[in-house]
């Protein structure tokens, strides 16, 4: 959405967006025709034809450091790059691309130590969700104040245009429960914890499941070697999807009554479409409390046996105790105002390409 709104309001500049994969390629020209936004060259690379292959490992896409090499000419000659990958500047180092400026752009909101890392410093500027990241990047990084713009969550602008109604995902009005588990399994609760959800929606019919882990989790499954094809169910309460657009769009955090999960930022989505209870799964004994990387668990219910999780099924169905806590995180972390955020995007860019050719 920044790239498209840049392309719709400069006048100075080309403007190319880069795909490396069918997927992203099908989303840019959707959105693009959607928004009637033509100003722009989209540049597809083609995939590699081993991942042309059916089933090949059943990866979607091949990783973004192997697409540099097939665009370095082109990113050569670029003014700016505008990317969400924190490899960027040691690729671009690699292949001798010295003239860009380099833009990074927050694609969610973690409090994990990743998200606030030394290759960040290498970028001429970053876009930062709000005053959470604002603050931390300070504290943390060597950044100069000009380097860091907040701009909140250009996402959130997608998933907004987006918005349809599909109709109902059940033929109930039973509470809906959304497990939306980490891909990392050093962090997920996927491994541990998925047949224990789906036995206990199963024998517990009351209650609707969206059993939709984070994509990558089927993206990665034959390399990491666990196996999806595990869940299996065939009760009309519960809906499994690995992978479809539901997944990416924002339908699944807009219908749902109860949000379980461990340590994504999609938790902060979720509050901000609208205040609801969470559960999160403690998967690996985790001593959360005042670990910043586990910030997010301060927000709902922290549950580490199956016991207690029935306990807490019934406790968020009743109400939502941590109402007033995730409002103030959603002023904290996403930040907003009459502009979008992809308009803040693309006016900064502008800004500061026309500054920097004078």
């Amino acid at each position: 959405m920044p790239a498209l709104r840049f392309a719709k309001t400069n006048v100075d500049f080309d403007v190319k967006l880069i795909s490396g994969n069918p997927r992203n390629t099908s989303i840019i020209t959707e959105t693009a025709k959607k928004q009637n936004i033509t100003e722009f060259e989209l540049i597809d690379i083609p995939l590699p034809f081993r991942y042309r292959l059916h089933n090949y490992k059943d990866k979607v896409y091949p990783p973004v450091y192997t697409r540099i090499k097939k665009i370095a000419h082109t990113l050569s000659k670029a003014s700016a790059i505008v990317s969400t990958s924190h490899e960027l500047p040691e690729h671009m180092n690699r292949h001798g691309i010295r003239g860009p400026l380099l833009f990074y752009l927050y694609h969610g909101t973690g409090t994990r130590a990743y998200g606030f890392e030394s290759k960040l410093a290498m970028f001429d500027h970053i876009f930062v969700p709000g005053d959470y990241h604002l603050n931390r990047l300070q504290k943390e990084l060597p950044l100069s104040d000009d380097k860091l713009i907040i701009a909140g969550m250009p996402k959130l602008d997608w998933i907004n245009s987006r918005r349809k109604n599909i109709g109902p995902l059940f033929n109930n009005d039973n509470p809906i429960f959304y497990y939306n588990p980490h891909w990392d399994m050093k962090l997920s609760s996927y491994i541990t914890w998925r047949k224990f959800i789906l036995n206990f929606f199963s024998e517990n019919r009351d209650f609707n499941l969206i059993f939709s882990p984070h994509p990558l989790v089927k993206h990665l499954s034959k390399k990491q070697e666990y196996d999806i094809e595990d869940d299996e169910t065939f009760f009309d309460n519960i809906l499994i999807d690995h992978g479809s657009e539901l997944c990416m769009d924002g339908t699944y955090n807009l219908m749902a009554d109860v949000y379980i999960g461990d340590v994504s930022s999609m938790v902060t989505e979720w509050v901000k479409l609208m205040p609801r209870p969470c559960i999160f799964i403690n998967a690996h004994d985790i001593d959360w409390l005042n670990n910043e990387d586990y910030y997010f668990w301060n927000h709902g219910l922290v549950v580490s046996d199956h016991e207690r999780f029935p306990e807490f099924v019934t406790k968020t169905v009743r109400g939502n105790a941590h109402e007033d806590i995730q409002l103030n995180l959603r002023d904290k972390f996403v930040h907003h105002c009459e502009k979008t955020s992809s308009d803040i995007c693309a006016e900064s860019i502008q800004t500061i390409l026309q500054n920097n050719q004078s």
